[in-house]
């Protein structure tokens, strides 16, 4: 039984080739597609000979099979597409061996497709990408199974057992958007972040809600518990003045001192004062909150409440009302007090996930969204494991006071 020989490929691929004079930029791009065209069209009809026992439009005694024509085949090989005939037989079941299946293709293709689920693509999003940039589609079997893999992880993160001990849990929402129909919606992502006895920092937990109220804080909360959060371990739960997340607290987690976000209520005071006042309320609420201890953070609230309330009575009785909350923070250890005194290390992570996500454009779904946000929060876990804020913040103070 005869095949063909490289000789032949050549000169096939050499004819092919001939027809194009001047072989530069896309012409010589051109031409490698036809001479990898030709390649591979010949080296299929050599295995279907050897499959056969003949060569094309031979007979002979020995045939196994018969030709039943051609299917068009596009194939990725190296960075160019090209679309090749493949003989095909009457019993079926013909695939050239460059065809069959490249394990380190499909794990690459798995990883890329991998990175691109956990950056918040959909589906349908993924394959008009690769679909773009390689001419090919992946399968959707391959994409099903690595979808499922990363909802596999992100189940375990929001489901896994909470072993800390944590002292501090801060409780923030951040806003993304979802497509719904043809139109995009906001979400609200809530959010807990925990400080344990150690000094660790670690994302509880996320959940997806359509609005941002005391039902869903409620459920969130409930679920901490169940997963390990212990309300007697808690000193101080760190949260904005959000109504229905402080009744949550207070019904979830019982007794638990709840501070109120200074830098919220900054920015709520200086939104309902007059321009030549902003300076001198601001100042006197920093006196406040800077006090060396509680009493003398209470004599201060005292006198600024006496300057200001004749002028500004709705928005001096609000601060009043919550002086209990913005004080508790003075319950803690004095080194703990300015980072707990603010939502701010929470608010850092939402700025963390607007720069590594919300920048692509709006969610497809709701499984797009789990994906993405887990990407950031599980990245930042692994970043803070092992780490003491405690120690940190002690070192750079004490760089700071050599340094006045």
């Amino acid at each position: 039984m005869s095949s063909i020989t490289l000789k032949e490929v050549l000169e096939k691929a050499a004819c092919r080739i001939s027809d194009s004079e001047n072989l530069v930029y896309g012409e010589l791009d051109s031409a490698t597609a036809s001479l990898t065209k030709v390649l591979l069209e010949a080296m299929a009809e050599s295995e279907v000979e050897k499959r056969l026992g003949v060569r094309l439009h031979e007979r002979g005694e020995t045939r196994t099979d018969h030709r039943n024509g051609y299917r068009n085949r596009r194939v990725q090989k190296s960075y160019q597409v090209v679309e090749i005939r493949i003989p095909r037989l009457r019993g079926g079941g013909f695939v050239p061996s460059f065809l069959e299946p490249n394990h380190r293709a499909i794990e690459e293709v798995k990883r890329f497709a991998a990175k691109a689920f956990l950056s918040g693509l959909s589906r349908s999003e993924l394959i008009r990408l690769m679909e773009s940039t390689t001419g090919c589609r992946p399968s959707n079997g391959l994409l099903s199974r690595v979808q499922s893999e990363i909802d596999e992880r992100v189940k375990a993160f929001r489901e896994r057992q909470l072993v800390g001990r944590y002292q501090y849990l801060y409780l923030d929402a951040a806003w993304a958007k979802d497509i719904v129909g043809l139109t995009a919606t906001r979400i609200c992502i809530l959010t807990a972040m925990g400080v344990t006895h150690r000094g660790e920092k670690e994302i509880l937990g996320f959940e997806r809600v359509s609005i941002e109220n005391e039902s869903g804080w409620r459920g969130f909360l409930r679920r901490l518990v169940d997963r390990g959060l212990n309300p007697a371990d808690l000193s101080l739960v760190i949260s904005d003045e959000h109504k229905g997340l402080m009744a949550a607290v207070a019904e979830v987690l019982g007794d638990v001192l709840h501070q109120l976000c200074w830098a919220h209520r900054m920015r709520n005071v200086r939104k309902s004062v007059r321009v030549e006042d902003r300076k001198n309320i601001v100042k006197g609420l920093q006196e406040v909150y800077g006090a060396d201890n509680l009493t003398a953070a209470k004599k201060a609230f005292r006198e600024w409440q006496k300057r200001w309330f004749g002028k500004y009575p709705k928005m001096v009785g609000s601060v009043a009302e919550d002086l209990g909350h913005l004080l508790a923070f003075y319950a803690c250890d004095g080194l703990h007090r300015e980072y707990v005194r603010t939502s701010n290390p929470i608010e850092r992570i939402f700025r963390e996930l607007r720069r590594q996500q919300y920048g692509c454009g709006a969610f497809a779904n709701r499984d797009a969204c789990n994906r993405a946000v887990y990407r950031v929060f599980n990245w930042l876990n692994e970043l803070w494991k092992g780490k003491d804020i405690w120690h940190q913040r002690l070192r750079k103070d004490k760089r700071v006071s050599n340094a006045a």
